[in-house]
């Protein structure tokens, strides 16, 4: 009975929805103390089994084995996203709990959640223009990890998650390559709800300053020109104008440029390995706060908590222009001849901003070592004028091509375009086909592993037009498509957090022939016989260079790397190209 359409019950819903004056959830965070999984899970379930216009849906399961939830509110009850687009109704996807050890955004949506449903301040009419959909807990397996050792820098709350998930990854860097299986689930919520704006709720242990709560917004160089001026000149300005008018209010988040704030700051702006950033390749308006993690846990839920209803209420007061300025932008992606893979901050511009701080020192004395240390002196509070840096610029960009071509073999790869929707077709016959493709030059990986993989950092290609064999089921990807900014930062090895970059395509760095000394001899003869041309030209090189003239192996390795022995598949990037 509880989710038919009859009139009878669309009645009772009303009743239920907004006569519910108490709230039915009951906290701790005053008393610095953080809900459990299982307490977070049941309290979104009571919301549920409460109010007809709320649903808590498994979606997918989690490394632990647990499910995914996602918690739905409308201003009815109807949950099924391709109706609610019809309708015109903004989609705001809050993630929580990403890094267990962060946790304001767990108690803040658990209470914003509360307070929307039984119509706190008339919070219920939000949701005519917009549905909020709420990841309680990403990361499960670090949440039931709990323990009051696990956050170093931070006393309160007491007790809190792990940043590890079950399968010790952090989930914050994984949304590319999308190791773990709540980022598979993940990538279905985010495909079926096509979200307009996303937020994802952390904690920061950086520089001391005055404020509860910043802000890491939308960086506008990842955006075609219309939203990139809607959030310039808008959007994010709006946000912060309006936390100044609540008690909490907001800078950005302080990523540092110097030693000490004071002397500037710059927009952070990651890579798609990101929540945020990874919202971003689909037009979303992908949001991070941190809140701060020297102030009391109170109000660092409560900053957050009016971060929410600000993001609320500025995504259903402009639900429109919104969607409008979403759609102009996909349609401008859909016709660049140009992509950027790299970006670098803009030194020579920046805006001055307030910035409320505490005076940094070298020499605080500190009572573990009894030795100087840096600090912040909290006792000499500022208010100052301070540089910020908010403009990246492309440093690096690549022709877009029209098509990839994608051999079959590849199948983690061919899953996650699946859940994310994206379009391809199959070849229905074995063909050779003329495409562009890249060879891998040069690349360099980091010392350590990252997140379980050995990021390749640095990345050098050149091109090459060849026919090329490929078979009845390789995928054709035309690139033309809604999900374009996905496709080009995904496949163009060059690009920050590409399939390449994460490893996925390493096979082609291996040789799979080589040669012996021996055993090479008599093709490599014949070779010389056959080519006077080439045989010439190795002449010459050893009259040029007397040890080369002198060492066989060298002499033997001449012949086979600079000719048709060499593979023409090593290093050769798999991914075929069609421009035209």
């Amino acid at each position: 009975m509880k989710r038919t359409a009859a009139a009878s019950l669309l009645l009772m819903f009303c009743f239920t929805a907004f006569a519910q004056k108490q709230s039915l959830l009951k906290l701790k965070y005053e008393e610095n103390y953080t809900p459990t999984y299982s307490e977070v899970i049941e309290m979104f379930r009571l919301l549920d089994r409460t109010y007809e216009n709320a649903v808590l849906l498994e979606k997918g399961k989690t490394d632990n084995g647990k499910p995914l939830h996602l918690f739905v509110i409308n201003n009815e009850p109807v949950f099924d996203p391709a109706i609610l687009r019809e309708q015109g109704k903004t989609v705001l996807l809050i993630n929580n709990g990403i890094h267990p050890g962060e946790p304001e955004g767990i108690d803040a949506s658990l209470e914003f959640a509360d307070d929307i449903l039984r119509n706190k301040d008339d919070l219920a009419e939000l949701l005519e223009n917009t549905v909020i959909i709420m990841i309680p807990v990403y990361n499960i397996g670090g949440h039931l990890n709990r323990s009051a050792y696990n956050r170093s820098g931070q006393t309160t709350p007491y007790e809190t998650g792990f940043r590890g998930n079950a399968k010790n990854l952090d989930l914050n860097r994984d949304f590319t390559k999308s190791d773990s299986q709540n980022a598979l689930s993940f990538y279905e919520i985010f495909n079926e709800w096509n979200p307009d704006v996303f937020l994802d709720t952390h904690t920061t242990n950086g520089s001391d300053h005055q404020y509860s709560i910043t802000l890491i917004p939308p960086s506008p160089a990842r955006y075609p020109k219309v939203m990139q001026e809607f959030i310039q000149n808008d959007f994010v300005p709006a946000l912060y104008n309006d936390m100044k008018k609540g008690t909490y209010e907001m800078i950005p988040y302080v990523n540092y440029i110097y030693h000490d704030p004071r002397q500037g700051m710059a927009l952070f702006q990651g890579s798609p390995r990101y929540s945020n950033e990874f919202a971003t390749m689909f037009h979303s308006l992908g949001l991070v706060t941190e809140n701060h993690i020297y102030k009391n846990y109170s109000d660092r839920v409560k900053s957050c908590y009016q971060f929410i209803q600000v993001l609320a209420e500025y995504t259903s007061h402009n639900s429109k222009k919104i969607k409008q300025k979403r759609a102009t932008a996909i349609r401008e992606s859909m016709i660049i001849n140009e992509f950027p893979v790299s970006y670098q901050l803009d030194t020579t511009q920046f805006t001055m901003i307030e910035f409320k701080g505490y005076e940094a020192t070298d020499n605080q004395l500190s009572p573990v070592s009894g030795v100087e240390r840096f600090g912040y002196d909290t006792s000499r509070l500022y208010t100052d004028s301070i540089k910020y840096y908010e403009f990246w610029i492309p440093s690096e960009k690549v022709k877009v091509p029209e098509y990839y071509l994608l051999p079959q073999g590849y199948d983690e790869i061919i899953q996650k375009l699946n859940l994310l929707g994206v379009r391809y077709s199959t070849l229905q016959h074995d063909s050779v086909m003329k495409v562009s493709v890249d060879y891998i030059d040069d690349y360099s990986n980091s010392s350590q592993p990252s997140n379980g993989h050995y990021y390749h950092n640095k990345v050098s290609t050149h091109s090459e037009i060849q026919e090329i064999q490929y078979f009845k089921g390789d995928l054709l990807i035309p690139v033309r498509q809604e999900k374009i900014r996905y496709i080009l930062e995904m496949f163009e090895p060059k690009a920050e957090d590409s399939f390449f970059r994460w490893n996925f395509f390493d096979n082609i760095l291996d040789q799979r022939e080589y040669f012996s000394s021996y055993g090479f001899e008599e093709n490599a003869l014949k070779y010389l016989n056959e080519h006077p041309d080439f045989k010439k030209k190795m002449e010459e090189k050893r009259a040029a260079d007397p040890e080369f003239a002198k060492d066989h192996r060298a002499q033997m390795a001449f012949i086979y790397n600079n000719t048709e022995w060499l593979e023409k598949t090593w290093k050769r990037y798999p991914v075929g190209k069609i421009y035209e």
